[in-house]
């Protein structure tokens, strides 16, 4: 029994401790305050962030800032990031070490793009849930969003990524709300609504997100085939020349060849 639970409590007194851990980071937040050099620690029970900077005194001042008032979070990448790229364990093991940090998101990013490439988008969902579990806001807003609701769509799970793409539809990161964008069009189109599926989707990207050239361009693709299921050939034709002309290289405008 003992040599059985030292290792369980060895393991649990561990995540405790990364849980606590203080991160090097920088933070904009919501009034345009920019916050450089700073050491970041996630409270779960205050369910606010400890924001600890070094005074030109030398002296550590800290503040407790609550997440909807920060804007943009950049955490210091792990140490074992690059080596955990293709171990979902270890990618996991970020994502719980990393919460409400960043570095949850951009795990759980990976980890559900390896399964959609393998085809296993339930898989997909499953690990993007148990981080969303910690983090809610990873759900709509964050690098793994998108590739969250890409899972959920191909589940068929149409009923919580609809809400989710309405929030991520809102989110200041630009390439979150573009892709919210894109996938409501694909919801809407899988529901044979070619006509909602360009008013809410592909044609929102295509003239709002024009800084975002992977997201419009397989947008223009879409809306191409949408214009056609309508009988709008010369509609279709225009955005297939926008993606031939501006995103040749693109593996939307090399379907068209």
């Amino acid at each position: 029994m003992t040599t059985l639970r030292t290792p369980i409590l060895l393991a649990i007194a561990l995540c405790a401790v990364s849980a606590r851990a203080d991160v090097p980071a920088r933070l904009r937040l919501a009034d345009g305050t920019a916050i450089g050099q700073c050491m970041l620690r996630w409270l779960p029970v205050d369910k606010k962030y400890n924001v600890a900077v070094k005074a030109q005194s030398g002296q550590i001042v800290e503040r407790m800032i609550d997440p909807d008032d920060i804007l943009q979070m950049q955490v210091a990448k792990p140490k074992n990031w690059d080596a955990s790229q293709k171990n979902p364990q270890a990618l996991l093991q970020i994502a719980n070490e990393y919460k409400m940090l960043q570095w949850d998101s951009e795990a759980g990013a990976v980890l559900a793009r390896g399964l959609l490439a393998q085809n296993k988008a339930k898989a997909a969902v499953e690990a993007c849930k148990k981080i969303e579990q910690g983090n809610p806001r990873a759900a709509w807003d964050s690098p793994m969003a998108p590739e969250y609701w890409r899972a959920l769509l191909e589940t068929g799970a149409t009923g919580p990524l609809t809400k989710l793409l309405d929030k991520g539809a809102q989110s200041q990161d630009l390439s979150v709300a573009a892709a919210a964008c894109l996938l409501r069009g694909d919801v809407l189109e899988r529901q044979d609504r070619a006509n909602d599926a360009l008013k809410d989707g592909y044609l929102r990207c295509v003239f709002l997100f024009q800084n975002q050239p992977a997201v419009r361009a397989e947008a223009l693709y879409k809306a191409a085939q949408a214009f056609d299921k309508l009988r709008k050939p010369s509609y279709a034709e225009k955005m297939r020349g926008i993606l031939l002309s501006q995103y040749g290289n693109s593996p939307w405008a090399q379907k068209l060849r």
